[in-house]
């Protein structure tokens, strides 16, 4: 009994060690005073935080979540070390969370909009982070086996409503996962027409945004990507 006490108790730890990590700078006033007080906590949740093989590596855990400023369209590479199964053929994908400052991939050159804003990295702008890492917009990783030799890699993000919105502004214009696009009085329109878009109307904003970032599943001849509703 004591020790699954103990157990839930660590577990709970964690979370809230992980959560707050994560979490998009807050306004305040006295900046320098919650940086020390985050710094503080951190440190002592840290020293408390133990597994069958030691302390926890947060710093290694967080390095998991940061905003990707590039895709791969296509990359064969070689093994570095060691060799791979001969046997070994097919492809692999991974989904996940890739963007947690919106608009961080400018469109094409060749786009007839361009953002305002420039590329910033994580930290940088506190309105254009996300308020937590599983609501960053989703990308895939595809690695295809080929043979023994070599490893053709691909990283692409997933082009949902909302991704396609904030990469054309530059900026961050949904709340969260699951939220419409904020319809704001004077909210200039994504064309150069003195239209509104339906999903811009106020009333008619039914588009809500999909993340796109937990899981990719092969179904019927397409590889489909899923998100925490649906």
């Amino acid at each position: 009994m004591v020790q699954s006490v103990i157990g839930v108790c660590t577990i709970l730890v964690v979370v809230l060690n992980i959560t707050n990590g994560f979490q998009a700078p807050v306004r305040s006033a006295a900046h320098g005073e919650r940086v020390r007080a985050q710094s503080v906590t951190q440190s002592s949740v840290e020293e408390n935080v133990q597994t069958a093989g030691g302390l926890v590596d947060m710093e290694a855990y967080a390095a998991g979540y940061f905003t990707v400023m590039s895709e791969v369209p296509c990359k064969v590479c070689s093994s570095a070390e060691g060799s791979l199964p001969s046997d070994l053929v097919g492809s692999y994908f991974r989904s996940g969370p890739a963007m947690f400052s919106a608009g961080s991939l400018p469109p094409p050159r060749t786009s007839i909009i361009q953002p305002k804003q420039p590329p910033l990295p994580d930290g940088q702008d506190e309105d254009r982070m996300v308020t937590h890492p599983f609501e960053g917009d989703g990308a895939v990783l595809a690695l295809t086996f080929n043979d023994a030799h070599s490893v053709t890699a691909r990283f692409r993000f997933v082009r949902t409503n909302a991704f396609t919105n904030e990469r054309k502004k530059g900026k961050r214009l949904y709340s969260g996962m699951d939220y419409t696009r904020s319809s704001d009085k004077g909210q200039p329109n994504d064309f150069p027409v003195p239209l509104y878009k339906h999903h811009l109307m106020s009333g008619l904003n039914k588009k809500r945004k999909n993340t796109s970032n937990t899981r990719s599943v092969y179904w019927s001849k397409k590889l489909l990507t899923l998100w925490e509703g649906g």
